[in-house]
C-alpha cells in the first residue's frame, strides 16, 4: 500500500518502511462527492431490503388477514417503491457533486511544453540510472525522448477518453475528484510483507519502486470504483424492470418474473465495492464527511 512512509531503503532510492504512517490523503472538500455516493447507496439498500421483506411478507400470507394490515402493508409498499423511484430513477435521481465542490484535477505529468517536458523527463530518468548504477548503453539512450513523446500521446488520449466516461457518469467523477486530488509521498511507502521477504527482495534488487506501489494503489481504487459504477447502473435497470412488472417476487412454485431480491443483491454489491474504496482513506476522514452528507440532507 502507498502510504508515507520513513526508515529503511529499498535500493533504488527510494525509502521504505514496515510501520504503519497515515494513508495517503486529500482534503475533506474533495471527499465530499465520493461520501454522497456512499450514502445514497446505503439508504437505497435499505430501502430496497424493507421492499423485499415487505414484498415477501404479501407473498407468503396472500390475500388472507385483517383488512386494515393489508391497507397499512400496501401503503408502506407504495411508499418504499416511490421513495426507491426517487433514489433509481434518472428523471429523479439526486445528484453527488454541487456547484461549490472541487473538480477532478488531471494535469499533464511532463508538466512542460512538448519536448521540453520530454528532454527533462529523459535527463531525470539518465540522473536515476546513474543513482542506482543501471547501464543501459547510448541506443536506447538516444530513442527515449521520441517513446516519452509517444507516452504523453498515449497519456492524452487517456485523459480524454476518461473524461467522456465521467461526463456519462457522475458516479464515477465524484469518486475521480477524491483519487485525482490524493497528496501520496513520492519517496516513500509502506512495505506490508514480513521483514524476511522485505529483506529477500532487497537483496535481489526486487523491492518496488514507489512509482509501482502509487500506480499499483491508483489502480486498486479504480477496481473498486468501477464496480461501484456498473452495480448503481444495473440497479437502476433492475428497478425500471421491477416497475415494468409490477414488482412480482418469485415464489417456489416458479409464478413471477422478477425478485426483489436480485435488486437488493446489486446493491449488496455496490455497498461492498464503496466499502473497500473507503478502506484506502482515513477511518476519520471518512466518518467527517459521511456527517457532513448527513447534515446536508438534514438541512
Amino acid at each position: 500500500i502507498a502510504k508515507d512512509g520513513t526508515n529503511g531503503d529499498g535500493g533504488n532510492g527510494d525509502s521504505v518502511s514496515s510501520t504503519n504512517p497515515p494513508l495517503p490523503s486529500a482534503p475533506l472538500e474533495y471527499l465530499l462527492p465520493a461520501a454522497r455516493v456512499g450514502v445514497y447507496i446505503y439508504q437505497t439498500l435499505a430501502l430496497a431490503e424493507d421492499l423485499s421483506l415487505l414484498l415477501s411478507n404479501k407473498n407468503n400470507n396472500g390475500e388472507e388477514g385483517d383488512t386494515n394490515k393489508i391497507k397499512t402493508s400496501q401503503q408502506k409498499k407504495e411508499a418504499t417503491i416511490e421513495k426507491l423511484n426517487n433514489l433509481l430513477s434518472s428523471s429523479t435521481k439526486p445528484s453527488f457533486i454541487t456547484p461549490n465542490d472541487p473538480t477532478v484535477t488531471r494535469g499533464d505529468p511532463y508538466t512542460l511544453p512538448p519536448l521540453v517536458g520530454e528532454l527533462s523527463a529523459a535527463k531525470r530518468k539518465q540522473i536515476e540510472r546513474k543513482q542506482r548504477s543501471i547501464e543501459v548503453g547510448l541506443t536506447p539512450q538516444l530513442f527515449e525522448v521520441g517513446e516519452l513523446m509517444g507516452e504523453r500521446r498515449s497519456w492524452n488520449r487517456l485523459v480524454k477518453a476518461e473524461k467522456a466516461r465521467e461526463d456519462a457518469s457522475e458516479v464515477r467523477r465524484a469518486m475521480n475528484i477524491y483519487t485525482t486530488n490524493l497528496n501520496f509521498n513520492p519517496n516513500k511507502y509502506v512495505y506490508s510483507g514480513s521483514k524476511e521477504e522485505k529483506s529477500k527482495m532487497i537483496r535481489e534488487d526486487k523491492l518496488p519502486s514507489t512509482t509501482t506501489v502509487i500506480r499499483s494503489d491508483l489502480d486498486a481504487r479504480d477496481l473498486y470504483r468501477n464496480a461501484v459504477q456498473t452495480s448503481l447502473e444495473d440497479s437502476c435497470a433492475e428497478f425500471v424492470y421491477l416497475e415494468k412488472v409490477g414488482f412480482v417476487v418469485d415464489d417456489d412454485e416458479g409464478g413471477g418474473g422478477s425478485s426483489v431480491d436480485d435488486l437488493v443483491g446489486l446493491l449488496r454489491d455496490a455497498r461492498v465495492a464503496i466499502d473497500k474504496w473507503f478502506s484506502f482513506i482515513p477511518e476519520e476522514d471518512i466518518r467527517a464527511a459521511l456527517e457532513v452528507v448527513r447534515r446536508e440532507q438534514a438541512s
